[in-house]
């Protein structure tokens, strides 16, 4: 009966939404349609996808290390809507991704690129996205409400697997918006401080990344983001202020 009820507050959410909004275009931007509940489902369900996808490194200094800075930053919200997970999984480029739900997936190759606080840096900016819900934000911009509305209500676990996929491969989240990306620095940002870390970690990370764009070992990722100069000077500016 619970499951039922929540399948038709869904559809009435999607269609006052559908409704009453002037330019779907502008709605779906900013739009989230799915509760909290229905992205931690989905997030399991995404989960399961990505390990029997990739290489998810158990035990090891590396996986303590992340465990240990994502426990910290983790404690440094304000409030926790989700069970936070880490895990690392082996892939050689810098990076790191969030699938909904608050699980986060850090790269080997970013370990082995950046310092101990400049992984901090990017864990914090990921827990950023996962706190502002911009994967299931990204989601809805990626597929649209009326696709989105299906996979939630008919948990078709192929299409959740082929999703969670291109999740990892950073094809989805190139429709993060460059607002998503300013705000997850910026909340990252002050979990670093509020975990007592230096907060100068993403901005020292973003410099290394710089000193690599425009070389033929530039990673691609940094196509879908924000200029890097520019989230470098919003960083400094908020050392600045708060300093």
């Amino acid at each position: 009966m619970k499951n039922v009820l929540s399948k038709i507050m869904f559809l009435l959410t999607l269609s006052f939404a559908l409704s009453s909004c002037a330019s779907v275009g502008s709605f779906i931007s900013d739009a989230n349609i799915i509760s909290i509940d229905q992205e931690k489902s989905l997030g399991v369900d995404m989960s399961s996808a990505i390990s029997s996808e990739m290489k998810i490194v158990g035990g090891g200094s590396s996986n303590t290390l992340v465990q240990t800075l994502g426990s910290q930053l983790v404690q440094a919200l304000p409030n926790q809507s989700f069970d936070y997970k880490f895990f690392v999984v082996e892939d050689n480029s810098p990076n790191a991704f969030t699938i909904p739900g608050g699980s986060i997936y850090v790269h080997t190759g970013l370990l082995t690129m950046a310092s101990e606080n400049e992984v901090a840096g990017v864990m914090a900016h990921e827990i950023g996205h996962a706190y502002e819900r911009h994967p299931t934000k990204s989601l809805t911009r990626a597929y649209g409400l009326s696709y989105l509305s299906g996979l939630v209500l008919q948990g078709n676990q192929n299409q959740v697997k082929d999703i969670a996929v291109q999740i990892a491969q950073g094809s989805i989240l190139s429709k993060y918006s460059r607002s998503d990306e300013y705000e997850a620095d910026e909340i990252g940002y002050m979990l670093l401080q509020k975990a007592d870390r230096p907060s100068d970690g993403l901005t020292n990370f973003l410099r290394k990344l710089q000193a690599l764009e425009g070389g033929s070992s530039s990673p691609g990722f940094l196509s879908t983001h924000p200029p890097t100069p520019d989230r470098i000077k919003k960083l400094e500016a908020l050392e600045t202020s708060k300093g």
